[in-house]
């Protein structure tokens, strides 16, 4: 039976744009046993021949058949069974794995058909025995000699028991002795399998040898011819069977080899994944903050509301617009929805933010005076007060925040300051004798701080909060004198706040809205953005410093989120590099295990599986290391921010599954580490095989 047909092989080789014919139309069929040798000088195309035979490589022209099949046509499942089953080789350099001892290489391709490790062994060692060489069973391959190595490659290619064994310069780089041994255990072998042997040794292939092919100037000079009857021979299947179990000798010895790349995969893979996980905490953190942010202000709960008006111009078609008070009745009925709400008089040109102070004779003007409906911080505001007390609904006590006490160098907390303001205000009576009555108010007024308030930073200024009622309560008390002699009765400033017209400056072109419940601060807030296009016009300093913040936040989130896509790609990159380093590296070790019968995807596997070691041990301590951040940075934002929580990364749920967070990003890392292992290595793989195994 012929195991081997060959018809019309031709192989060819382009060097320097030039076309070199090595075999030329070779039509052989080779026998089921016995050792067949070719032979031919250097350069002849004697090893190309054998090299094809072994699926090395692929003819130009013609087909190879093995037991009936075109090996040219075999996938990875059928050329890994060729290997196993069909032919194995015996190379020239031995091919053998160093850093193994003599028994792991022999017992390789049974690994890979899933034989147990017992089995395994005792075949081997009955190999071993057999060749009275069981003395290097556990010797390291790296302390042979050739003749022992060459033994040692011979075990391994005929413990499977294949069909062929195909043999490349068996004794080239052996002595005489060893030389006339190895022959004797090839004619042995022969007897019961094909034996194929490339040798320049006339004297041995005479002797030993039970047909002779030779081969000049890529023709065959002498052999067999091609029995055509023999196409259609079939032959029994053998059971076939496959393990990735081999794997686990090199895993760890690979792993230590590219110790050096794998710590720095590994620091690379730490410091990204922490990084992703810290963006991912702030981003969900910055949302809770969010909310969190606009509490931390007092002057929430405040608001002031103005009314746009367009006047017509007599005797011509512009109009121009103006801002005046609406009327508490208007501001009522726009905001009626709300249980909560207590529209007032705005009586901030009286109290302004543009006065001034004194405290221990220091002068200071950088600073907001703002009104509370309930200075004693009864509903909200009171767990602000990092250092004294809340204050009583009098116009005699104030509470300041922090960025105000820092004006000072000296401790704010109990002083006294004396708050100093002037209004003028021109009352029109239409009476040509006297058609302004003009007077002024001078406020010098002490008040005890006696409390300090720490906020949300963010775009906030030195303020100093009173109590309006107090406030109110004082005006009420201070007369005009000129208008109250004109009108011939009391007349105070806050009448005259009452009564004067929307546009007057005194009224400040606006109402002011307090909320005594916060819980309504968002529906408010909301229904202030809509009036931006209607005549009411809403105005808060808590608003704009929310639109503010959201805007800053959803900015830097978008950065955090563009940062991490690009953190996680690099960190995939490098792996894809560093595993594609390795792979072309050890890319010999991998042509030898693909022609000893490892299947793709288990050499795939082992490069993958060292990845996965890397990238497992530093995604695991990268949590703690994540969470040991967030622990360390969230104090340091919460000073600087008076935030808690501005990181929290949901370790413990996320997207409503328990533990989601570290099993959804665990499982991505894990497929994108998988997809930058493999694609790189399938682009490459075929493309050493032949120059790595190609000894002639």
């Amino acid at each position: 039976m012929s195991v081997f047909i060959l018809q019309n092989l031709r192989k060819t080789y382009v060097v320097n744009k030039k076309e070199h014919i090595v075999l030329k139309d070779v039509s052989l069929s080779f026998p089921d046993k016995g050792l067949v040798s070719i032979v031919g000088k250097s350069g002849s195309g004697k090893s190309t021949l054998l090299n094809i035979l072994g699926g090395i490589e692929k003819p130009t022209s013609g087909r190879v058949l093995f037991k009936g099949k075109d090996i040219s046509k075999f996938n990875d499942r059928q050329f890994s069974s060729f290997h196993l089953h069909g032919a194995a080789t015996v190379f020239q350099h031995y091919n053998l794995f160093d850093d193994l001892t003599a028994l792991e290489n022999v017992i390789l391709p049974l690994n890979m058909q899933g034989i147990s490790k017992a089995k395994c062994e005792e075949k081997a060692i009955d190999l071993f025995k057999s060749l009275k060489i069981e003395n290097l069973i556990n010797s390291k391959v790296k302390n042979l000699s050739g003749g022992e190595r060459q033994r040692v490659a011979i075990l391994r290619a005929v413990i499977t028991e294949p069909d062929v064994l195909l043999c490349d310069e068996p004794t080239g780089a052996l002595d005489s002795q060893n030389s006339r041994e190895i022959m004797g255990i090839l004619a042995k072998i022969s007897k019961n399998t094909l034996v194929i042997m490339v040798s320049h040794n006339q004297n041995l292939v005479s002797e030993f040898s039970d047909h002779i092919i030779r081969i000049q100037d890529g023709l065959i000079s002498e052999g067999f011819k091609i029995d055509k009857d023999r196409f259609n021979e079939t032959f029994t299947k053998r059971k076939l069977s496959y393990s990735s179990s081999w794997i686990r000798l090199f895993l760890f010895k690979n792993f230590k080899n590219n110790i050096g790349k794998n710590i720095f995969t590994f620091i690379s893979c730490l410091v990204g994944f922490v990084s992703v996980f810290l963006c991912v905490g702030f981003l969900v953190g910055s949302e809770k903050s969010y909310s969190e942010a606009v509490k931390k202000n007092l002057s929430i709960g405040n608001a002031s509301v103005s009314k746009i008006e367009f006047v017509v111009i007599s005797d011509s078609p512009l109009t121009y617009q103006k801002t005046v008070r609406p009327s508490l009745q208007e501001v009522d009925s726009e905001f009626k929805e709300f249980s909560t709400i207590t529209v007032e008089e705005n009586l901030s040109y009286f109290i302004s933010s543009s006065c001034s102070c004194v405290l221990n004779d220091k002068p200071c003007s950088d600073f907001q005076m703002v009104p509370l409906l309930d200075l004693t911080l009864k509903n909200y505001g009171s767990d602000l007060i990092v250092r004294g007390s809340a204050g009583s609904n009098n116009f005699d006590e104030v509470i300041v925040n922090e960025e105000f006490a820092k004006l000072f160098s000296e401790d704010v907390l109990n002083k006294e300051l004396i708050f100093k303001n002037t209004a003028t205000t021109n009352y029109k009576t239409y009476d040509n004798t006297y058609p302004f009555i003009e007077d002024e108010l001078i406020i010098e007024k002490t008040m005890k701080i006696t409390g300090i308030i720490r906020e949300f930073p963010f775009l906030n200024s030195p303020k100093i909060y009173y109590s309006y009622g107090g406030a109110k309560s004082f005006l009420k008390t201070q007369n005009m004198e000129n208008l109250s002699h004109y009108l011939n009765k009391e007349y105070t400033f806050y009448d005259y706040l009452i009564d004067c017209e929307n546009d007057d400056i005194a009224s400040s072109y606006s109402s002011l809205i307090f909320l005594k419940d916060l819980s309504e601060s968002e529906k408010f807030f909301s229904r202030a953005k809509k009036l931006k296009n209607k005549t009411l016009e809403v105005t808060s300093q808590a608003l704009e410093v929310k639109e503010t913040y959201k805007t800053l936040i959803s900015s830097f989130s978008k950065t955090l989120f563009i940062f991490s896509i690009i953190v996680f790609i690099g960190i995939n990159f490098i792996l894809g590099m560093i595993s594609l380093s390795s792979y072309l590296q050890n890319r010999k070790n991998i042509a030898i295990i693909t022609c000893l019968g490892g299947r793709n995807g288990s050499i795939y596997e082992l490069s993958l599986y060292e990845n996965y070691l890397v990238v497992i041990l530093a995604f695991a301590i990268s949590i703690g290391l994540a969470y040991f951040g967030q622990s360390l940075i969230n104090p340091l934002l919460s000073k600087q921010f008076a935030l808690s929580n501005l990181i929290e990364i949901p370790f413990l749920s996320f997207l409503g599954i328990r533990f989601g967070l570290i099993l959804i990003f665990l499982l991505i890392i894990l497929f994108t580490t998988t997809l930058f292992t493999i694609i790189p290595m399938a682009i490459y793989r075929h493309s050493f095989l032949s120059e790595e195994l190609r000894d002639e």
